[in-house]
C-alpha cells in the first residue's frame, strides 16, 4: 500500500471513492450527512490535490495484492500520480483549517494556528474496511502534520460515528468533548473535538 500526495489528474478515482463511502453511509447509524456535490465537492478537492493537501492509499492489482502487509509510502513523498489503474483504498485532506466552532474546545496544546494541522474527509473504502488502511492514513497525517511543523493535529466527527471516534482515541487522540458545530449549508450536528499532542507523542513502529 502507497500513500501518497493527490494530483489533479488522480480526482475520478478519489470522487468514486468518496461517492461510495457517502452512499455506504447514507441512513446508517454512523451517517455522516456526506452527499458528494455538497459536501465534499470536486471543487474542494480540486483546491486541495493543488495545493498538496490530498492524500491518498492506494494499491496496484492483482487485487491479491491489494492488502498485503508492505510498508505504506509515506505521505509527502514525490510520485508519479497513482500509476496504472490503481486501486484507491482511503483519503484524507490535511491543511490548517479550524471551523470556527473549533473556538468552543479548550484545547490541550497551546498552539498559534501556524502550529495547527487539522485532517478533514479521512475516508476508507468500504471494500477495504478491517485491514489496517484507516491506520495507515492516520500515521500518514500525523507524519505529514509534524513535517509541516504542526504541534497539535485536531479534527472534528459526528458524535453518531462510532467507528471513527473509537479508532481515533486508540490512536491517541484526546478528546475534548461534544459540541455543536456548523458542519455547512446551516446545518449543525453534535461532534467530538478531538486533539493529538505533536510534541510528546512517538509515532508507533
Amino acid at each position: 500500500m502507497d500513500i501518497v500526495a493527490a494530483t489533479e489528474h488522480d480526482l475520478p478515482a478519489v470522487e468514486r471513492l468518496y461517492r461510495d463511502v457517502a452512499d455506504e453511509m447514507n441512513g446508517a447509524p454512523h451517517d455522516v450527512w456526506w452527499d458528494f456535490g455538497v459536501h465534499p465537492t470536486h471543487e474542494g478537492l480540486l483546491e486541495a490535490a493543488r495545493s498538496g493537501n490530498l492524500f491518498v492509499a492506494t494499491a496496484q492489482a492483482p487485487e491479491e495484492q491489494l492488502f498485503g502487509d508492505e510498508p505504506e509510502r509515506e505521505a509527502g513523498r514525490p510520485a508519479a500520480g497513482l500509476g496504472c489503474k490503481p486501486s484507491v483504498l482511503g483519503a484524507f485532506v490535511l491543511d490548517a483549517r479550524q471551523g470556527a466552532d473549533y473556538g468552543l474546545a479548550s484545547w490541550l496544546v497551546d498552539a498559534p494556528s501556524g502550529r495547527v494541522a487539522v485532517i478533514h474527509l479521512l475516508a476508507v473504502a468500504p471494500g477495504a474496511r478491517g485491514r489496517g488502511v484507516g491506520r495507515a492514513l492516520l500515521r500518514a497525517a500525523v507524519r505529514e502534520a509534524r513535517s509541516r511543523g504542526a504541534w497539535s493535529l485536531r479534527l472534528d466527527v459526528f458524535d453518531n460515528n462510532a467507528p471513527a471516534i473509537s479508532a481515533y482515541r486508540r490512536a491517541g487522540f484526546a478528546d475534548l468533548g461534544i459540541f455543536d458545530i456548523e458542519v455547512g449549508g446551516g446545518l449543525r450536528h453534535p461532534s467530538h473535538l478531538m486533539e493529538l499532542d505533536l510534541r510528546e507523542t512517538c509515532e508507533k513502529r
